[in-house]
């Protein structure tokens, strides 16, 4: 019962709900008429407007770098100002001879080392010291006798 109950007004429609809407409908805002009012006031116009003073400003600003603009041969402010605090093309120039030099002497020497070889004969520093040895001092085995394989005369 008590479900009946609670049910019941949620089923139920309400009829002058369709009044209100076509009166909603119909009704008109008081906006309407407001320029009738006078109390709404209007941006003033005139030539001293925000809009005004920045295209003054900005006239005067392109006339004044027509007049005071370098000419066509001269060199821009900033860059005159960028050369005098840089560093001279000709220091950079002697730095880049310098390194140019460095690096073929490296090159050359790189190569060098690389077709480098031993000699192809070995130079003993004091050869008189091989004839001083006693040849009877010679291990068993060590030197070798090749006398017999000499061709002999017939």
């Amino acid at each position: 019962m008590a479900l009946t109950r609670a049910v019941i007004p949620l089923c139920a429609r309400n009829f002058n709900s369709g009044v209100s809407l076509q009166q909603r409908v119909a009704s008109h805002s008081n906006r309407a008429h407001e320029d009738l009012d006078g109390t709404q006031t209007h941006a003033e116009s005139g030539f001293f407007t925000p809009f005004w003073r920045n295209t003054l400003f900005l006239s005067l600003a392109a006339v004044g770098f027509y007049k005071w603009a370098p000419k066509s041969d001269e060199k821009a402010y900033l860059t005159k100002w960028l050369s005098h605090y840089s560093t001279p093309r000709e220091v950079w120039t002697a730095i880049n001879e310098q390194q140019l030099l460095r690096s073929q002497e490296v090159a050359v020497n790189n190569v060098l080392q690389t077709s480098a070889q031993r000699p192809s004969m070995v130079r003993y520093r004091y050869p008189q010291a091989l004839e001083q040895s006693s040849p009877h001092l010679q291990p068993i085995g060590a030197a070798t006798h090749v006398s017999y394989n000499e061709k002999h005369a017939e």
